[in-house]
């Protein structure tokens, strides 16, 4: 399977404390994949939620600045950096930037769904 994230369509997600956030799923178990590969992107001014859950995530950083609030302690973040956030870790992206924040989000199989 090879594809373009270009032809792979945003989703605007809603919910409590969520703000200006699109994601795309650019491989998952429909591809025969088992977790998530997802492309998560953030104007500015825009987070996600503050919260937790019991899967862990991996993140690199692909354009713009922003923060990871992870356990109430900020940790900027810009292209190039990397994250891991382990499960039942209280944590939010946010935008500090002038310019969209986008970054990948690896997460397991129970990370996610269609």
């Amino acid at each position: 399977m090879v594809k373009h994230e270009a032809d792979v369509k945003r989703v605007k997600l809603s919910g409590d404390d969520l703000r200006n956030v699109e994601k795309q799923i650019l491989i998952g178990p429909a591809d025969g994949f088992d977790g998530f590969f997802r492309v998560f992107s953030i104007k500015p001014g825009g987070n996600t939620p503050y919260h937790k859950h019991t899967w862990w995530h991996a993140n690199y950083v692909l354009e713009g600045k922003g923060k990871i609030v992870l356990e109430g302690k900020d940790h900027p973040i810009e292209k190039g950096s990397v994250a891991y956030i382990e499960g039942n870790k209280i944590h939010q992206f946010v935008n500090t930037g002038n310019t969209e924040l986008r970054f990948i989000c690896l997460v397991p199989p129970d990370g996610d769904s269609y």
